[in-house]
């Protein structure tokens, strides 16, 4: 079995109020950054995720969840 991390932030952030081009203004990053997050290409740093958390006003739970898969 393998596992694998199911990203859920871009669907998070069309639900908010913000546009992916406030939440890198807010964090500091750039949109190839936000885009690389919600593609799972890499993640953010503990204290990002837990101020996108916040933004969003969503659990960590709600951005990332692990899924089992055969290999």
């Amino acid at each position: 079995m393998e596992i694998k991390i199911v990203v859920l932030l871009g669907a998070w952030i069309k639900q908010s109020p913000y546009t992916r081009e406030d939440i890198g203004v807010i964090l500091k990053v750039s949109q190839n950054t936000i885009s690389s997050w919600c593609n799972g290409k890499t993640y953010p740093s503990v204290p990002q995720l837990m101020k996108l958390c916040q933004l969003l006003n969503v659990k960590f739970e709600d951005i990332y969840k692990l899924r089992e898969e055969e290999s």
